[in-house]
């Protein structure tokens, strides 16, 4: 069961063949959280990382704009500038949530996409859609 998650995450973070282009991939989703106190009102704080990867065979232009979005819910919570990304490099990117510590129980579902903001004159920055997000319930 395991080997099968990892090929197909690792699927999905390999650069399209037909890709010559630069290629960025989230190719990973973590958190980490500091517990808060409902006696005291203090919400649970989440730290989600999110690595951005090139994995395409060429680098971005220096001109590129670009960022990385947080959503929760269907909503934008968060924007991250993403720098122009070179072949082979990984960009960590960080966004802070809060919560009631009364939902400590509730999941917390959160999807990490990238965005090229200039699409029609920059679309060949990224080769590929398919690999542009990733959402994890933790």
């Amino acid at each position: 069961m395991i080997a099968a998650l990892m090929a197909g995450v690792l699927a999905l973070a390999s650069p399209d063949p037909s890709c010559t282009g630069p290629d960025i991939s989230v190719t990973a989703l973590r958190i980490n959280v500091v517990k808060g106190s409902e006696k005291t009102s203090t919400p649970d704080r989440f730290l989600i990382t999110a690595d951005l990867t090139n994995i395409g065979m060429a680098p971005q232009l220096a001109r590129v704009a670009q960022h990385a979005e947080l959503v929760r819910n269907g909503a934008v919570v968060a924007t991250q500038p993403l720098p122009p990304l070179a072949s082979g490099v990984t960009y960590p990117l960080q966004f802070r949530v809060f919560r009631d510590a009364a939902q400590r129980k509730d999941p917390l579902e959160v999807l990490v996409r990238y965005v090229l903001d200039d699409k029609p004159k920059m679309s060949r920055m990224n080769c590929s859609s398919a690999n542009d997000a990733m959402q994890k319930i933790f």
